[in-house]
């Protein structure tokens, strides 16, 4: 039985935003890892510190771009499940 069509669209959104949680979780993984590794055994010194201040910057602002995708995921989900019913309705009324 395949997806009805009215409802692809939003299939296919939501299937987009799944890899994009997975791929995102997988990011904040490594970097979890990474700042693991991080440490007074690892570098010292004023270049490390400057190093290790940038990554962090970094890290704090993708970590933010992150946290912003539910709530456009949200969003994208909707619209795509409105377009696929303006779609669904033109087709049906012969436009």
């Amino acid at each position: 039985m395949g997806i009805p069509d009215e409802d692809k669209l939003g299939y296919l959104c939501q299937q987009d935003m799944n890899s994009i949680e997975t791929s995102v979780a997988n990011i904040r993984a490594a970097i979890t890892a990474v700042n693991g590794l991080m440490g007074k055994d690892t570098w010292v010194g004023a270049s490390a510190d400057a190093w290790g201040g940038d990554f962090q910057g970094r890290m704090g602002a993708l970590g933010r771009l992150f946290d912003s995708y539910q709530p456009e995921e949200q969003r994208l989900i909707a619209k795509a499940r409105k377009d696929q019913a303006d779609m669904d309705r033109k087709r049906m009324s012969g436009g």
